[in-house]
Order: structure tokens, then C-alpha cells, then sequence
């Protein structure tokens, strides 16, 4: 696969692991991210929308997550480009362009694959499965380096407590009901950020028909 898509997937990989009851915004930076982690350990599924930088470009993603499995699409290259994941295999539905540009596809099997679900070989997985931690909020949280307060802020609406990550993180929790990250912002060569919404309201992940099974799959 070539580095457009694995540069994607390792820079989206990034900024969602950069994430690390009532009001938060008088608890330590530390005790935020312990109830932010238990809450989401608890979660069904949610969404996760936003922008990251790639090789100078800016990707927009959108991912809903149900459980280990999600469904999502980014734009790479003005390419819309459709992942599923489903019980540990992943899916692509790209166009032609893409498949030629990113993907190392020769410019006949590119036309013959374009715009239809094609099972990835599981020689080529491995560029996509940094896109699982995605799947797993709480764990990430569980994870992070020095923390310090940020104040609170409002975003879209919704009060919340901020959080700095180390320098090149900011994770931004709600401070009303359940203690669920709204955003995250970094920066750095993955500058960007990642919303996130629609707590266990994400329904169940299921693989595409008939998809296409490659040599290797």
C-alpha cells in the first residue's frame, strides 16, 4: 500500500489516541481522564468526525464505531474513500483514482475494482489496523503523558473541562452528565482534531455484500 494511505491511517490513529456523573470542572487533570476512561469503557459505540494533517494536505474523516467494529470514510486527494471493519477484516470502496494513486493498484485491476466493495488482503491489513484504536477510547485513555489544566471552554454549545496532553494535546470533556471526551485537538505534524458524538447510538457493523475477495484475502 502506498505511503498516502498508511500516512493517513497513522496520522488519524494518532490524533483519536491523543485523547487521552456531575460538574468536572473542579476535579485534578488526572482524576478527568480516569472518569473519562470509565465512562467510555462502558459505551456501545459513538461517532468520530474531524480533520488531520497528512504530507501538507488536510484529510477529513468521519467514523462510526460500534464495539471493535466501525464503519467510515475520509477524503484523501479530493478521493472519497469508504473502510469498513468488520469482526477483524477490513473493507475498502474507493474510486479509480485512488486505487491507482494510494493503494499501488496497476490502472486495470484500479477500473475493474473502482467504486465496489473490496475485501483487503490480510497481507495488507496491517495499514489499517492502527484505525482500530478508534474502537477503543478507554484504552487510549489509559494512556497519556504529563497533564495540566486548561480551563473550560464551550464547544458547539456544550460546556466542557480542557485538558493538556503532554505539549501537542488538548482533550476537551463534557462537564455535565456523563464525563464523555467532545474533542480533541493536536498539533504537530498530525495537527487536527477529532469530535465526538452519538454515544451508544451507533448501530451494528455489518460487512458489505458480495464484496470483491482478492488473491490473498
Amino acid at each position: 500500500m502506498r505511503q498516502g494511505i498508511a500516512g493517513l491511517v497513522a496520522a488519524a490513529a494518532a490524533l483519536t489516541a491523543a485523547c487521552g456523573g456531575g460538574s468536572l470542572a473542579s476535579e485534578t487533570p488526572t482524576q478527568i481522564y480516569e472518569a473519562a476512561a470509565s465512562t467510555t469503557a462502558r459505551v456501545s459505540g459513538y461517532e468520530a468526525t474531524g480533520e488531520v494533517a497528512v504530507a501538507g494536505s488536510t484529510v477529513t474523516f468521519d467514523f462510526k464505531v460500534h464495539a471493535s467494529d466501525f464503519a467510515g470514510s475520509f477524503v484523501l486527494e479530493g478521493s472519497t474513500i469508504r473502510v469498513l471493519a468488520v469482526q477483524g477484516t477490513f473493507y475498502i470502496d474507493a474510486p479509480e483514482a485512488a486505487l491507482a494513486t494510494d493503494f499501488g493498484i496497476s490502472s486495470v485491476e484500479a477500473e475493474l475494482l473502482a467504486d465496489r466493495w473490496v475485501e483487503v488482503p490480510s497481507s495488507e491489513s496491517a495499514d489499517f489496523t492502527d484505525l482500530t484504536s478508534v474502537t477503543d477510547i478507554a484504552a487510549q485513555l489509559a494512556h497519556h503523558a504529563s497533564l495540566t489544566a486548561g480551563g473550560t471552554a464551550t464547544i458547539d454549545g456544550q460546556q466542557v473541562v480542557l485538558v493538556h496532553d503532554g505539549d501537542d494535546s488538548l482533550l476537551a470533556v463534557a462537564t455535565s452528565g456523563p464525563a464523555y471526551p467532545v474533542r480533541i485537538t493536536a498539533t504537530g505534524s498530525s495537527a487536527g482534531h477529532a469530535d465526538f458524538s452519538n454515544w451508544n447510538g451507533i448501530a451494528a457493523v455489518t460487512a458489505p455484500p458480495s464484496p470483491i475477495i482478492l488473491p490473498g484475502s
